[in-house]
C-alpha cells in the first residue's frame, strides 16, 4: 500500500520509522517542519532512540529524504486540497496532524485523490472509530474515512468491554496517569483550562478529558455512570491507567486477573498483557500491547474494584496504527 502521513509530531514520526520495516511503502509526507529539521528528528529521538538506533538509514535529500534507500517528498502545505496525492497515488492518508478531526475537514484528502483516511485520534460525530480487540472485525473496504481512537481509549476499551460482559458496572471512575504531552507549556504561561498553562516537568498536574464520552458511546450500559480525568506527570512517554469500579457482581482480585490472564492468550492475545512483577513506566517503553494489566495492583473491596494498566502512549498506539492500515 502507498502511504502519506500527514502531521510529523511524535506519532507521525514514529509511524514513518515502524513502516520503514513493513511491507508498505511510504511516499510522502506533509509537515510545516523542514525537510531538513525533519529528517534530524527522524535520526535523533530523546525516547526511542536505542530502539530504532541503527535499523534505518536517513538522509535528506533536495524534495524530501531518503528512508532505507527509498525516497520520502516532504510537504510542507497547510490547504489538503492542494496536495497531491492523486498524482502520487496515495492509498492511505494517515493524519496525525490534529487540525482535522470531521468527517468534512477528513474528506479533503479524499478530493486531492487519497483512496481512504485513517485520523490518528478520535473524531468528531460521523468519523466512525475502531478499536482493535473491540470493533475492529467489521472494518470493511466500504470505509473510505476512519479513526483509531486515542491511547487512552485503546487501553480502557479493551478492559471496560470484559468487565461488562463478565461482571456488570455500576460507576466507575478513571484516572490515566499520564507523561506530559506536546499541548502543555514548559514553563508557567497562559491557557484558558489554568492547569495546563502551568509547566509541565515542574508538577503534576490534573487536566480534562472527554475520554468519558467516548466511552458512553461504546458502552450505552456507561451512560451518566463514568467520570474521568488525566494526571500529567513529568515524565516524556508512559501511561498509567487506574480504574475504580462498582461491579454488580461479587468479585475477588484472583478472578479479575485471571480472566485477564486469559483474553492476553486467546482473544487479545498481542493487545493485552498481564504483568506479575514490580514494574514502573520506564519498564513499558517499547511494548507494544494496548493495555498491560498489573496484576499486583488488583484490589477488590466488597464488588468494588481497582484495575491498573500500563501502556506506553506512543509506541503501542502507533502499533494499532498499522494494524488497522492491514485491516483497511
Amino acid at each position: 500500500m502507498k502511504i502519506a502521513i500527514n502531521g510529523m509530531g511524535r506519532i507521525g514520526r514514529l509511524l514513518c520509522k515502524l513502516l520503514a520495516s513493513s511491507r508498505h511503502e511510504i511516499i510522502a509526507v506533509n509537515d510545516v517542519m523542514t525537510k531538513d529539521n525533519l529528517a534530524y528528528l527522524l535520526t535523533y529521538d530523546s525516547i526511542y532512540n536505542q530502539f530504532f538506533l541503527g535499523k534505518n538509514e536517513i538522509a535528506a535529500t533536495r524534495d524530501g529524504f531518503q528512508l532505507n534507500g527509498r525516497n520520502v517528498k516532504v510537504f510542507s502545505e497547510p490547504n489538503p486540497l492542494a496536495l497531491p496525492w492523486k498524482e502520487l497515488g496515495i492509498d492511505v492518508v494517515i493524519d496525525c496532524s490534529g487540525k482535522f478531526l470531521t468527517h468534512e475537514l477528513l474528506k479533503q484528502h479524499l478530493t486531492a485523490g487519497a483512496k481512504r483516511v485513517l485520523l490518528s485520534t478520535t473524531g468528531a460525530a460521523g468519523v466512525p472509530l475502531f478499536i482493535r480487540g473491540y470493533n475492529d472485525s467489521i472494518i470493511s473496504h466500504n470505509y473510505d474515512i476512519l479513526s483509531s481512537g486515542g491511547c487512552m481509549t485503546n487501553c480502557t476499551v479493551l478492559l471496560l468491554d470484559h468487565l461488562i460482559k463478565n461482571f456488570g458496572i455500576d460507576s466507575l471512575h478513571i484516572n490515566v496517569i499520564h507523561s506530559f504531552t506536546s499541548r502543555q507549556s514548559l514553563v508557567d504561561g497562559p491557557h484558558k483550562d489554568f492547569r495546563r498553562g502551568r509547566a509541565a516537568t515542574s508538577s503534576v498536574i490534573p487536566v480534562k478529558i472527554d475520554l468519558d464520552q467516548t466511552l458512553e458511546k461504546f458502552f450505552p450500559s456507561l451512560q451518566s455512570k463514568v467520570a474521568t480525568v488525566s494526571t500529567r506527570v513529568p515524565i516524556n512517554c508512559g501511561a498509567l491507567v487506574d480504574i475504580h469500579a462498582q461491579l454488580q457482581k461479587p468479585v475477588s482480585s484472583d478472578s479479575v486477573n485471571e480472566l485477564f490472564r486469559k483474553l492476553s492468550h486467546s482473544q487479545l492475545k498481542g493487545l493485552l498483557e498481564v504483568n506479575e512483577a514490580p514494574i514502573a513506566s520506564t519498564d513499558i517503553i517499547c511494548n507494544a500491547h494496548s493495555a498491560i494489566v498489573d496484576s499486583t495492583l488488583t484490589h477488590v473491596l466488597g464488588n468494588h474494584l481497582k484495575l491498573s494498566a500500563w501502556f506506553d502512549d506512543q509506541f503501542a498506539f502507533t502499533n494499532r496504527l498499522i494494524e488497522i492500515v492491514e485491516l483497511m
